[in-house]
């Protein structure tokens, strides 16, 4: 019975590691109008017959889990603590013309709010994240990562180990200027390879307008080309400088590149601890 027990372990895990990995994208809505227009465009994407899973960082209303119209009734890292199961954790939206919550849904989202503010905090979490993000793949196709525009801290270790980044802008300057300031954070140590901007609005000249001083912004000031795309799909598909190919990059690769950025970002803050202020006596 033993020696059975091994081989079923050894054959799940030769399956795990011989799956097509998901196609990973990080994407920073800026915005309402922002938010609505990438839950349309992932509901498309399901209905299409794609198995997607996003991991949505806010824990506002009106987050992406509003907009496709589910509940996550747990957070990501309390499966990952093992307080409850990843079924537990995942919420089924709705496809066009289906119900939320349908087992036939190709669309799941996992609320990730509090494990994407403290896996930089703790290495055993940090591994067992990276160790339920291999077991997630197993049941997608694409994973899309909701990151929170930056603010003192920057964008998450989830969103900076993306092989592509997705700002999601409206023409207002208060949406500009957050997805102009991501990128700025991008710059520093990020392994995104592949960015590209996407413009919500009805006006087409606004539009390419807009487009074209951002990407030449962001070039001239910051060394970053910005591609821009129309939908999510083409936002999948983005390849980095160069044409580089990241098919590399996603999966048990994002896994691991993950883990190794929240580590860095655990040794950096330990090393400025023990450091300390200087006293005066």
């Amino acid at each position: 019975m033993t020696d059975s027990l091994h081989r079923d372990q050894a054959a799940g895990l030769r399956a795990m590691l011989n799956q097509v990995p998901p196609e990973v994208l990080a994407v920073v809505p800026c915005g309402a109008a922002s938010m609505r227009w990438m839950a349309r465009q992932a509901l498309q994407r399901a209905a299409l017959g794609q198995r997607v899973l996003a991991f949505d960082e806010w824990q506002i209303s009106g987050n992406f889990s509003d907009c496709v119209g589910v509940s996550p009734r747990f957070d990501l890292q309390q499966a990952v603590e093992g307080l409850v199961s990843l079924d537990d954790c995942m919420a089924a939206g709705a496809t066009t013309g289906g119900d939320a919550g349908s087992d036939a849904c190709g669309l799941h989202v996992l609320s990730v709010a509090k494990l994407a503010r403290s896996i930089n905090e703790d290495r055993i979490l940090q591994q067992r994240t990276a160790d339920c993000l291999l077991r997630l793949q197993a049941v997608s196709d694409e994973w899309l990562l909701l990151a929170r525009p930056c603010d003192l801290t920057g964008l998450s270790s989830f969103a900076r180990a993306a092989p592509r980044l997705l700002l999601v802008i409206e023409p207002q300057e208060r949406a500009i200027t957050q997805a102009y300031a991501a990128l700025k954070r991008l710059v520093r140590g990020a392994d995104t390879l592949a960015v590209g901007v996407c413009v919500v609005s009805a006006d087409e000249a606004a539009t390419r307008l807009l487009i074209s001083r951002f990407t030449q912004l962001a070039e001239s000031q910051l060394g970053i080309e910005v591609q821009a795309v129309s939908s999510l799909g083409e936002a999948l598909c983005l390849a980095g400088s160069h044409g580089k190919e990241l098919g590399g990059h996603a999966g048990h690769s994002f896994a691991e590149k993950l883990l190794g950025r929240a580590r860095s970002a655990t040794t950096t803050a330990i090393m400025g601890f023990s450091r300390g202020p200087a006293m005066a006596w």
